[in-house]
């Protein structure tokens, strides 16, 4: 009977970097890090530093449970990293609640990141929808007039205003003439022979 044989399982290069960075600074002990937490002046800001460094292991994990957002690991990493670094600056109190105030200051800061894409590529879909439903509009107005159509037929054909058709033609030609590389794809299915029908009733 044959073997079968599955391919190695892909492997997030730049999180390995990551993980290699985080390895090189264990997790300090709780009373190591009151130890730090207690400096002040110019011994607090070395504190601060190897504060950050140990505490890294923070930033790897919150960035690690969030790989399914569909944003890069380094993205994250880096977020998270820069949330650390203004927790522990700020950070005015001794060691209970130090490393839970890190974790709270970290996830708050990774889950606004994975948010405001969220939010992103949802209006980028949006637009390119919208562009769709214009292109085709327009196609089949002007084939019928026998002439362009203008914005103010179109507008009145898809129920929308004016302005929005001249906004949405002003910039799905600057996207062609600038070869957005993020919004093309979507716009492709525009030349497609059974691309889907635009709803213009």
């Amino acid at each position: 009977m044959a073997q079968e044989h599955h391919s190695p399982p892909t492997v997030d290069e730049e999180e390995v970097d990551y993980r290699a960075q985080v390895e090189a600074y264990p997790r300090l002990s709780d009373a190591e890090q009151g130890r730090l937490l207690a400096t002040h002046g110019t011994a607090r800001e070395a504190a601060n530093r190897t504060l950050i460094e140990h505490n890294l292991y923070l930033v790897y994990k919150a960035a690690h449970s969030r790989q399914e957002e569909g944003i890069a690991f380094g993205d994250l990493f880096q977020e998270g990293s820069l949330a650390l670094i203004s927790a522990v600056e700020h950070y005015r109190g001794t060691e209970p609640g130090f490393t839970a105030t890190l974790r709270a200051a970290i996830a708050a800061t990774m889950d606004a990141v994975v948010a405001m894409t969220g939010d992103t590529q949802r209006n980028d879909e949006a637009f390119a929808a919208a562009c769709r439903v214009f292109e085709r509009a327009e196609q089949l107005l002007s084939a019928d007039l026998q002439r362009p159509a203008t914005d103010a037929e179109i507008a009145k054909l898809l129920a929308w205003d004016v302005q929005r058709v001249g906004i949405i033609r002003a910039m799905l030609r600057g996207a062609r003439e600038l070869h957005d590389d993020d919004l093309l794809p979507y716009l492709e299915v525009l030349d497609e022979p059974n691309g889907d029908e635009p709803d213009v009733d």
